[in-house]
């Protein structure tokens, strides 16, 4: 499990770090840990989260439960974070099938993966990734849960 876990944070990560620009403005720059409240998130969590943020990043666990959601907004903005978005896809399309996510942000896609579900957005000219942890195959209703999360996290943007 562990190596799977791996390929599928490399296959998301890895195509975003090539593409380097300038670090967002601070006045554009959204705390994600802030932008979701624990309401926002004990459904998707099974239970109450607590949020650990890192520098462009925030995760959230919850006391018992396996799941666990990382968000995390890129510092390539504009055409830098429209070339990773592509690079991202097609990278993620090399793994297995990934559908087109209508009504996230300007362009969006989804994966199933081994151990839950990954959307990657882009939403004028920022890119942000949520990768929702299951410990097990993802499926549909994981990505149903993770949609309208998603769309509040974009919604800042």
């Amino acid at each position: 499990m562990k190596m799977q876990t791996i390929n599928i944070v490399m296959l998301m990560l890895c195509p975003l770090v090539v593409h380097a620009a300038p670090p967002v403005p601070a006045e554009a720059k959204s705390e994600i840990c802030a932008l979701l409240t624990p309401d926002d998130l004990t459904t998707l969590l099974g239970g109450t989260p607590v949020a650990k943020p890192s520098k462009d990043s925030c995760s959230w666990t919850a006391s018992g439960s396996t799941k666990n959601l990382i968000a995390a907004h890129y510092p390539n903005t504009g055409m830098a974070a429209e070339m990773s978005f592509s690079s991202a896809r097609k990278n993620a399309a090399k793994s297995g099938p990934i559908a087109k996510e209508d009504g996230i942000g300007d362009n969006a896609f989804s994966r199933l993966g081994q151990v839950g579900v990954v959307l990657v957005i882009i939403k004028n000219g920022h890119l942000i990734q949520m990768q929702y942890r299951t410990e097990a195959p993802g499926t549909p209703k994981d990505l149903d849960l993770l949609r309208p999360v998603a769309k509040k996290v974009i919604s800042a943007f």
